[in-house]
């Protein structure tokens, strides 16, 4: 698993309007973090959100998002990683609704 330099430059621009963003090197991609909170991951040039609250997670699987999950050698079945969700697509776009999406997880995140 690994993500680009550019995606990650694209996302940190569009997500300029929060402040400093954190990035850390992890599993391949990166972790984002927002005045100590975890925002969320890039990994293979996919965007995934910290949903924590059960009613967002639910308004993104509706749109179509899904839980970020990888397989392992030693099981059958893919480990899901219940909080990490994807981006809806057309957040990705460009615009505030990327923003506005990130801003609503961190402010769940205490």
């Amino acid at each position: 698993m690994s993500t680009s330099k550019e995606f990650t430059n694209y996302i940190l621009d569009l997500l300029s309007p929060l402040g400093n963003i954190e990035v850390k090197r992890m599993f391949g991609g990166v972790l984002l973090k927002v005045q100590n909170k975890q925002l969320g991951i890039i990994i293979e040039d996919q965007l995934y959100f910290k949903v924590t609250n059960s009613e967002v997670q639910k308004r993104y699987e509706s749109e179509g998002s899904k839980q970020f999950s990888y397989t392992r050698k030693d099981k059958k079945d893919p480990v899901v990683i219940k909080n990490w969700w994807s981006v809806p697509e057309d957040a990705m776009e460009g615009g505030s609704q990327l923003v506005d999406l990130a801003e609503e997880v961190l402010r769940y995140q205490d």
